[in-house]
């Protein structure tokens, strides 16, 4: 914070939009301390959160935080929502996931002006039927289940000044697994900041996502009948006690350059940096082609920073690059939008992900 002050000292009065920056920067750095700690691989609760939505981000491998904008933004920077300079939007999205359990999403967003935009999001996971099984009947009680996993959100964004964006996220999160349920509230903050040293087109983003307090499952599939304890007791119903787990926090830092090649194509290189409390350090990057603002062709890649190879399948990282392509129609102030995008997997068939938007 000393050094955040000291820079912030040096900057002339007039440049209100840096100094604006530097505090939100250093808001969101600052609680980053509480959780870049140790190897925690595999121990985060509430893995839901961390399936991305939206083809143009999965294609981008969620490394273009710094520049996207509109409701592709309020999974991977709450803060791009304000950059849309449409009225309203509505946005769905279906992805194929592991071993045929679907991602269905559904984005709603609208402009009000000074005020800001305002987002509602809903992610739900169908896993199909699933047998019951027991300690004792391993092969099926005859009955089946089938978990429910969803996620509410609602985001807030607002362009601070010409330069400065800003958002934030809240979302409920739901998993019901037959007899047991946990449930909880996690924030994502994100900051966009654009004409980074003076230069147009060059964009900063940072996204602290997924805060929150721990999370364990409750329910009377916890409960146990026991007879004769230590011999002195009759038959009782004891619960279980389940552990508790970190949610997976994350602080997301990113880059992302729109060059502008001459009034028909154009091109965006972005990368981005995520520390986290439940994954090794990954690097990604991330390439998108326009042609008229009409057809989009992109592409990416991830690095683990904790390996000498790259992250497909080590260190617990399965994802592999990511390609997708997309197609753009406006006719009027109406907005039509098709996206596709293909994610490799190292053991399991790629994830397929659709995505249909409309704007106005």
């Amino acid at each position: 914070m000393k050094l955040m002050k000291n820079l912030t000292a040096r900057i002339p009065r007039g440049d209100v939009r840096m100094r604006i920056m530097l505090i939100m920067l250093s808001i969101l750095l600052v609680p980053a301390l509480a959780f870049a700690q140790g190897d925690r691989i595999g121990t985060a609760a509430a893995d839901q959160v961390l399936v991305p939505v939206g083809a143009k981000g999965i294609a981008l491998g969620a490394s273009n935080l710094a520049g996207i904008s509109g409701a592709d933004a309020i999974y991977y920077n709450p803060a791009g929502l304000s950059a849309s300079p449409l009225s309203a939007e509505v946005q769905f999205s279906q992805m194929e996931l592991i071993g045929d359990v679907g991602v269905s999403y559904l984005a709603i967003t609208s402009n009000f002006g000074n005020f800001g935009h305002l987002g509602f999001t809903l992610k739900s996971f169908s896993f199909g039927d699933i047998d019951l099984t027991t300690e004792r009947q391993t092969d099926g009680t005859g009955a089946v289940y089938s978990p429910t996993f969803l996620a509410l959100g609602v985001t807030y964004s607002r362009a601070l000044t010409d330069r400065i964006r800003a958002g934030v996220n809240i979302n409920l999160i739901s998993e019901q697994i037959d007899r047991v349920s946990q449930s909880g509230v996690l924030f994502d903050v994100g900051v966009q900041y654009s004409g980074l040293a003076g230069l147009r087109g060059l964009q900063l983003g940072v996204t602290l996502r997924h805060l929150g307090g721990n999370l364990a499952y409750d329910g009377p599939g916890l409960y146990r009948s026991v007879e004769e304890v230590d011999g002195k007791r009759g038959q009782q119903i004891l619960q279980l006690d389940a552990a508790e787990f970190n949610v997976p926090t994350s602080l997301e830092l990113g880059l992302a350059y729109n060059h502008m090649i001459d009034p028909i194509h154009a091109v965006t290189v972005a990368s981005s940096f995520e520390n986290n409390n439940f994954l090794n350090d990954l690097y990604r990057v991330g390439v998108e082609y326009s042609y008229q603002d009409l057809l989009f062709l992109r592409g990416s890649y991830t690095v683990s920073g904790n390996s000498e190879d790259d992250a497909f399948g080590e260190n617990g990282f399965i994802y592999g690059p990511a390609f997708g392509a997309g197609v753009k129609y406006a006719a009027g102030t109406t907005q039509l939008r098709v996206d596709y995008a293909y994610r490799a997997l190292e053991v399991f068939s790629g994830n397929h992900v659709f995505t249909i938007g409309v704007g106005f």
